[in-house]
């Protein structure tokens, strides 16, 4: 099978012990069945830990609590990496932060940002979405029933279209003809989410042939006059209010992801003082003007992650959507820690790290704030 990587992949270390934000803590960690195989044959006083870890093998799962992992040890490393090695542990915790999808005819993988250690070398790559292609067996079970060739063909080119375009336009190299950089920006997320209704609506229609002549050029060339701008970057002050009020903020947080609650707590309390939004928006970008890059080629790297779900979900609109929502959110916290100094690589990994493991791996958090998308949208046509 063809594997392709992002290149930069190749430049991850686990930072072991000395990770500020470690991977085995703040959430429940999944065992596979050849997981509980192997786990099962451990003898001694380790298999008896594993025994209890599991409540007897009926829960196929460690850290139900999503608090610290009952094998992390004071020295911020694995009891069983250890002690076993590392082909030992759970698959999920030997291809962390890897993220892999097995579409059939070739496999994706890329670095997952909700660790800070893969936060980092994003910063590093930005816009750099090259892949290193190699030949072998895939490494995860396959991630969709469609086997529909075409289909999955046009998802690829589309996505490559995106890519390319936000690159363009979050650099300055493309303008739909708005006063500043800042704006062309947020006409070119309702070109975005524009294409991706037109995608969906066509899709649901059963018109296939329509489908495949669909590219986001359209959007973005002659029709582009055509758009109606929705605030949709940065969202509206009332989009982020009804966020921070939503599933996403949690008091447990405070124990589990502390630099996330921190950060939210402060963006509830900024959100609720009286200010004029474009005025400090516009500040913010003036102080540091290279950090929009930063969210375009986060948002670009969400697209290169995420819209490929439409293989098995056709849900366009929901994954394009998110990816707006989160690129929005990141900024939000962004305009917090500005406040407290100046945005390091340091700083924004963190960010991103906290909010990524938070907001990306919870259904029910993904609902919540896609549904208030939709209706800001919605409620501006």
């Amino acid at each position: 099978m063809e594997r392709y990587e992002i290149r930069w992949s190749e430049e991850f270390e686990c930072l072991c012990g000395d990770c500020p934000q470690t991977c085995c803590r703040g959430w429940i960690i999944p065992l596979e069945d050849d997981d509980i195989i192997r786990l099962k044959k451990t003898k001694g006083k380790l298999g008896a830990a594993l025994f209890f870890a599991t409540a007897g093998y009926t829960r196929a799962k460690f850290n139900t609590g999503s608090g610290k992992c009952p094998f992390h040890d004071k020295d911020g490393l694995c009891r069983l990496q250890k002690e076993k090695g590392h082909e030992f542990i759970p698959w999920t915790c030997q291809s962390f932060p890897r993220f892999y999808r097995n579409y059939g005819y070739f496999e994706e993988s890329c670095l997952d940002l909700s660790c800070i250690g893969a936060a980092k070398i994003f910063l590093r790559n930005l816009w750099n979405t090259e892949t290193v292609k190699t030949e072998g067996e895939a490494r995860t079970e396959l991630c969709a029933t469609n086997d529909d060739l075409q289909y999955l063909q046009f998802l690829k080119e589309i996505r490559s279209e995106i890519i390319e375009m936000t690159e363009k336009v979050f650099t300055g190299e493309y303008s739909f003809g708005e006063s500043t950089k800042l704006k062309d920006c947020g006409r070119f997320t309702d070109a975005l989410f524009s294409f991706a209704v037109r995608l969906q609506d066509v899709s649901a229609a059963g018109n296939e042939q329509e489908l495949y002549r669909i590219r986001f050029s359209d959007m973005t060339g002659a029709e582009k006059d055509a758009l109606q701008t929705k605030s949709s970057f940065p969202l509206p002050p009332s989009a982020f209010s009804r966020m921070l009020s939503s599933s996403l903020y949690h008091p447990k947080l405070r124990t589990v992801n502390p630099e996330l609650y921190d950060m939210l707590i402060k963006a509830k309390a900024m959100m609720s003082r009286r200010m004029n939004w474009d005025d400090e928006v516009r500040a913010f970008f003036d102080a540091d003007p290279d950090f929009l890059e930063t969210l375009g080629s986060y948002l670009s790297y969400y697209i290169y992650q995420y819209l490929m779900r439409a293989y098995e979900t056709y849900s366009f609109r929901r994954q394009i959507g998110l990816g707006i929502v989160h690129t929005g959110m990141i900024f939000l916290l962004a305009m917090v820690k500005a406040q407290e100094g100046k945005l390091t690589e340091d700083v924004i990994a963190r960010i991103i790290a906290s909010y990524n493991r938070r907001a990306y791996f919870n259904d029910g958090i993904q609902d919540d704030m896609y549904r208030i998308f939709e209706e800001m949208m919605q409620s501006e046509e």
